[in-house]
């Protein structure tokens, strides 16, 4: 599992890229994610998922294998699990986890 760090008040993007599950898939691209934000120690303030101006998640690429997601917020030494479950045009489900580590520094 993926790890990264971001302070209480960091609204940041991540980069999911499928690619290289894709690649010996024919034909076939994202259709739709659907995300969620666990924590170690609730009930704490959540990661906020896209935070305005931000959409939750934003597909890249004409026939998207990648995608975009924007995060903020949390609370100060919390460990949050962020799952993308990625429904493809051909109905294949691909789940995708990490974990983000809230540190102020």
């Amino acid at each position: 599992m993926d790890v990264f760090s971001k302070q209480p008040n960091d609204v940041l993007d991540y980069d999911v890229d499928l690619t290289g599950w894709f690649a010996d898939i024919a034909d076939d691209d994202i259709e739709s994610v659907v995300i969620t934000v666990a924590s170690t120690a609730e009930p704490v303030p959540a990661l906020v998922l896209g935070p305005a101006p931000h959409n939750p998640y934003v597909l890249l690429g004409a026939s998207p294998q990648r995608f975009k997601l924007w995060l903020g917020g949390g609370t100060h030494f919390v460990d949050y699990i962020v799952t993308c479950v990625v429904r493809t045009e051909q109905d294949r489900v691909k789940e995708v986890e990490f974990k983000i580590k809230v540190r102020d520094k």
